[in-house]
C-alpha cells in the first residue's frame, strides 16, 4: 500500500522536484562559479529612484528596461544576483509551462518550461546580456498565457487576442535582446574577479588570484601591480608575474580599448593625478551603455572631493544619493579622511599638457610631493621595464639620493649594479649606492655563469630580465 502511495506521489509531483533541482543548480552555478559577471553588469549601469530619471524610460520596451535596470542595481549585494536571476528565470519557465499546459501539451509543458529556462540561462553567460531582455520575454509569455486561457473554448478568439496583444507588448516590452548562445566566459570571469576584488580593496585576494592563474591577462597583471604599489611592494613583486604590465604606457584616445579607458583611471587615482583620473572616468562613462556607469560616477565624486571642488563633488553625490546601493556612501563620503589624505599627493604643478605621457605626469607628481611612494615606484619601475637604465639612475639620484631618502629594494639594487658595471664606476661610488652586500656577491656569481644554462637560477632577478629582454637584442 505504501509503495503504491509513493509511486502515485512520485508520478504526480516529479515535475516540481525537477524544477526545484534545476533552480538549485542554477543558483549554485551563478553564485559560486560565475558571480563576478553580476557585479560587472551592476557597475555598468545607473538607476535612480527619481521621477525625472524614470521619465527617461520611453519608447518601445520602456517597462522591460525599467524593470530590468531596477533589479540589476541590486546585483551590488552579495548573493543577490544569483537569487534575482534564478527567480526571474523560474517565473519565465512557469508562465511558459502554464501556457503550453493550456494549449494541451500536458506534462510535456513542464519539460518545455525547463528547456526555456535553460536556454535563457545559457544566454546570461554573456557579459552583455541584460536582465531586461528576460523580462521582455516574460511580458510576451504573459500575453500568450492570457490567450491560452480562452483557447479550449474559443480558439479563434484566442488567436485574435494574440494578434491584438502584439502592439501593447511591443510598446511595453520591446524587442528581446539577440543574446548569443555561448559557453561560460571563464577567462573574462577571472579578470572580473581580479577587477572587483581590487575595487573592494581586497589586495591579498588579488595577489592570490593572479599568482594562481597560469594564463594571466595583461589587465589582471596591471591590477596586481597597482595593488602592490598601494602597499609599497611594487618593486618587490614586479618580476614575479609575467608578462609585466603597469599601464603607464597606455594612452587614452578614440582608439583605446574601453577596458583600458576604464582601468587607467585607477592608475592615475592611485598615483594622485586626479585631473587625469577624472578625465579617464568621464570617458569611461561616456562610452558605457547609455552613458551610464555608476562606478565611474563614484570615481568622479571622489576626484572632486580630493581636489576640493565641492560643488562638482556634490553634483555627483546627489546622483548617488538617489540610488539604493550607494546612498549611504554618498552621505558619508565628504567626511571620510581618506580623501583628505589623498589630497596631499595631487599634482600641484601649473602646466598644460598636450598628451598623457606618463613620465611627465610622474615627475610632476614627485616634484609636488616627494613622499608619493606609489608614484616613485611607478617611475623607477617603468624605467626598468623599458630597459632605460640611464633614466633609472637619473631618477633615482633626483628623488632618492639628492633627497637623502634612498629606496633600498633588491630590484633597484640590481639595476644600480648594472649601471655601475656599465659605467665602470669606482668602488666608493658603487658602495654609496649598493648597500646590500648579498646583491653584490650574487651579481658577481651571475656574471660568472652568464650565457650558460646556470643563469636560469637567477630568473627572478633584474639582471636576468635585462639580459633576456634588452641586452641580447642590442647584440
Amino acid at each position: 500500500m505504501n509503495n503504491k502511495i509513493i509511486t502515485s506521489l512520485t508520478k504526480q509531483y516529479w515535475p516540481y522536484g525537477l524544477i526545484c533541482i534545476w533552480a538549485v543548480a542554477c543558483w549554485t552555478f551563478f553564485q559560486f562559479c560565475y558571480p563576478y559577471h553580476f557585479f560587472y553588469k551592476e557597475q555598468n549601469q545607473l538607476f535612480l529612484w527619481t521621477a525625472d530619471y524614470l521619465g527617461t524610460y520611453s519608447g518601445p520596451g520602456w517597462l522591460a528596461r525599467m524593470a530590468g535596470d531596477f533589479l540589476t542595481q541590486f546585483y551590488f549585494y552579495l548573493f543577490a544576483g544569483s537569487v534575482i536571476l534564478t527567480i526571474v528565470l523560474l517565473l519565465l519557465g512557469d508562465i511558459i509551462r502554464r501556457t503550453f499546459h493550456n494549449f494541451g501539451f500536458g506534462k510535456w509543458a513542464f519539460l518545455i518550461g525547463i528547456l526555456a529556462m535553460t536556454l535563457e540561462a545559457w544566454r546570461h553567460f554573456h557579459y552583455g546580456y541584460s536582465l531586461s531582455s528576460t523580462i521582455s520575454l516574460i511580458g510576451y509569455a504573459l500575453a500568450l498565457w492570457l490567450c491560452s486561457l480562452v483557447f479550449k473554448k474559443r480558439k479563434k478568439l484566442s488567436f485574435i487576442l494574440m494578434l491584438m496583444a502584439m502592439l501593447p507588448c511591443w510598446l511595453l516590452f520591446g524587442k528581446p535582446q539577440a543574446g548569443k548562445f555561448i559557453g561560460p566566459e571563464w577567462e573574462l570571469e577571472k579578470l572580473l574577479a581580479v577587477d572587483n576584488e581590487y575595487y573592494w580593496g581586497h589586495y591579498t585576494k588579488v595577489k592570490q588570484l593572479v599568482e594562481n592563474d597560469t594564463n594571466r591577462s595583461p589587465y589582471a597583471v596591471f591590477l596586481y601591480n597597482l595593488a602592490q604599489a598601494q602597499k609599497g611592494q611594487l618593486p618587490d613583486n614586479l618580476l614575479q608575474i609575467r608578462p609585466i604590465e603597469m599601464g603607464t604606457l597606455w594612452k587614452i584616445g578614440p582608439d583605446a580599448p574601453l577596458l583600458e579607458t576604464k582601468m587607467i583611471n585607477e592608475l592615475y587615482y592611485v598615483l594622485g593625478d586626479v585631473t587625469y583620473a577624472e578625465r579617464a572616468a568621464m570617458m569611461g562613462n561616456v562610452f558605457a551603455p547609455d552613458n551610464r556607469n555608476v562606478r565611474m560616477i563614484k570615481r568622479l565624486a571622489e576626484c572632486n572631493l580630493i581636489s576640493g571642488d565641492r560643488p562638482a563633488a556634490d553634483k555627483y553625490l546627489r546622483i548617488l544619493k538617489n540610488t539604493f546601493a550607494y546612498r549611504n556612501w554618498a552621505e558619508l563620503a565628504p567626511t571620510l579622511s581618506v580623501y583628505k589624505e589623498k589630497a596631499q599627493f595631487i599634482n600641484k604643478k601649473d602646466t598644460i599638457r598636450l598628451g598623457d605621457f606618463a613620465r611627465t605626469i610622474l615627475l610632476e607628481l614627485l616634484d609636488s610631493n616627494p613622499q608619493n611612494i606609489a608614484a616613485l615606484d611607478y617611475l623607477l619601475c617603468t624605467d626598468l621595464t623599458t630597459g632605460d637604465i640611464g633614466s633609472f639612475k637619473s631618477d633615482y639620484d633626483r628623488y632618492c639620493i639628492e633627497r637623502n631618502a634612498p629606496r633600498i629594494k633588491p630590484l633597484y639594487q640590481q639595476a644600480l649594479l648594472i649601471y655601475m658595471a656599465g659605467t665602470q664606476a669606482p668602488s666608493e661610488e658603487l658602495f654609496r649606492y649598493v648597500t646590500d652586500t648579498k646583491q653584490l656577491s650574487d651579481f658577481n656569481e651571475y656574471n660568472k655563469v652568464r650565457g650558460t644554462a646556470m643563469t636560469s637560477k637567477y630568473h627572478d632577478t633584474y639582471w636576468y630580465y635585462f639580459d633576456k629582454n634588452f641586452q641580447n637584442k642590442k647584440q
